[in-house]
């Protein structure tokens, strides 16, 4: 049965808006329908009664809601239907209400407009003078508050200066290249990605703009946040950008909304992602260190939780940089912030990671075991980490036994893409080869070893689609 919407949006709140929207229903400044407040509280229930697993639309049912709202009365959808369609009336007024009051500026802007409306003008100026000593972090609302301001002080003395509308007209070309380049930023970013087009001739009549204004805006956080990103993305060879960037993103990513920030970061780690994959390792280093600073921050988290592939990658970084520590403080302390539904797979597969890199072979073999192969990237990560395991113990039989079985799950399994079985297949077969070579030197003649040696090396090194390349590499290096 479908979910009437107010339900559906409902049950996507996180537990403390929830009961912030049922103190809205019953508050009688919001709502004087005591009907409404009946069908909240029937809603409140069914959905307390859920476990994490059950679907609300299993246990909703029309006919018994609408008994408990109209106690003896014939069932009547429209009715129902209408007193739904209501409450989700003040769904929207509480969400609205709820961005409205995480804008104190804006409040305060809305406060001194009523205030000098009903001609109670020395409040108005009271607070006038307390808000515009302060910085403005939403621009609109600093603008009207300059306009006020001027308005304010010019009706009370006709000798006043210009001194707040100037101050306004710099707040609106903040806010315009702010967003201008937030805007460009992302015109950039898919063009690079998806090759969508953009309009060159007003992109670079901007860019004639910004760096006109560069001088007088150029550390306003916005922009000189926004601006160096830019220009990667314009020039995606050039590095001059990031040199100072990082200790100005820790200084101003606290300024941005939550969304906001979070889409910085992603610039960032991307760029430096990518440098990684050109073999930069001292990026990974960077990637890093930007991960640990936004960690406490929330901006890694997907909603509630850190998603199972964002812990990957962390602990995957902590442990090529042999930062066990760390690492295994980091695995512990984020499990609980883990979706429930995939938090074990994860935390068991990422400990098995850092005893593997650690060395200890037992544990992380211990651990594998537990790993339920629900998703492909497990399966395979951790038949990978195996591999490697039975290569150092000298396990030629157990390595052709798990070839064949990863041969087996890569044809069978229709969700992996033509790459994915390219990459692992080329590690088996590739680990394989060079399990021979190490068998085989100092019994075969040397020149005939090196000329397989050789051969091996050049097709790992050129290939892209290798997994565990870095590995691979690594033990040639060893022979």
């Amino acid at each position: 049965m479908a979910l009437p919407k107010v339900i559906s949006i409902y049950r996507s709140l996180a537990s403390k808006e929830r009961d912030r929207f049922g103190l809205f229903v019953r508050s009688p400044f919001h709502n004087t329908r005591n009907k409404i407040v009946v069908l909240m509280e029937h809603i409140e229930h069914i959905t307390s009664t859920l476990s994490d697993e059950q679907e609300l639309d299993i246990v909703w049912d029309k006919k018994a809601a609408h008994q408990k709202v109209f106690t003896g009365k014939k069932y009547n959808e429209l009715q129902l239907n209408n007193l739904l369609s209501d409450l989700y009336q003040l769904l929207e007024k509480f969400l609205a209400w709820q961005t409205f009051e995480k804008n104190e500026e804006q409040q305060n802007v809305m406060v001194i407009e009523n205030l000098m409306e009903t001609s109670v003008m020395d409040n108005a100026g009271k607070l006038i003078k307390q808000q515009t000593l302060q910085k403005n972090k939403d621009a609109i609302a600093g603008f009207k508050l300059h306009q006020l301001a001027d308005q304010y002080y010019f009706q009370r003395s006709r000798k006043g200066d210009n001194a707040y509308l100037l101050k306004g007209q710099e707040t609106l070309d903040i806010f315009y290249l702010s967003n201008q380049l937030r805007i460009w930023c992302e015109l950039l970013s898919r063009s690079n990605i998806l090759a969508l087009q953009y309009d060159a001739y007003k992109f670079h009549r901007f860019i004639d703009y910004l760096e006109n204004n560069l001088q007088q805006y150029g550390e306003q956080p916005t922009i000189s946040i926004y601006y160096p990103i830019l220009l990667w993305l314009k020039d995606q060879h050039n590095d001059a950008w990031y040199l100072g960037f990082r200790e100005k993103l820790f200084l101003h990513i606290g300024e941005f909304p939550e969304q906001e920030a979070k889409d910085i970061v992603a610039y960032v780690q991307n760029y430096c992602v990518k440098r990684i994959n050109e073999g930069r390792n001292e990026f990974l280093h960077e990637w890093l260190e930007i991960s640990r600073f936004m960690l406490p921050l929330n901006l890694l988290h997907e909603g509630q939780h850190i998603s199972e592939w964002t812990y990957k990658n962390i602990v995957t970084a902590g442990v090529r940089l042999q930062e066990f520590v760390w690492t295994e403080q980091f695995i512990h302390q984020y499990y609980n912030q883990l979706a429930p539904e995939g938090r074990d797979n994860a935390y068991q597969y990422n400990l098995a990671v850092l005893y593997y890199e650690k060395r200890d072979f037992n544990r992380a073999m211990q651990l594998l075991n537990k790993v339920h192969f629900t998703d492909p990237n497990y399966y395979l990560d951790a038949k990978s980490i195996l591999l490697k395991i039975y290569y150092d113990h000298h396990e030629y039989d157990a390595i052709l036994s798990l070839r064949d079985t990863v041969k087996i799950y890569l044809l069978r399994d229709k969700l992996l893409s033509k790459n994915q079985r390219s990459l692992y297949k080329s590690l088996f077969n590739n680990t394989i080869k060079l399990y021979k070579l190490r068998l085989e030197k100092g019994v075969i003649s040397t020149e005939k070893w090196q000329l397989a040696f050789e051969s091996l090396k050049k097709d790992v090194l050129e290939s892209s689609l290798v997994a565990n390349k870095q590995w691979l590499l690594k033990e040639m290096e060893r022979l």
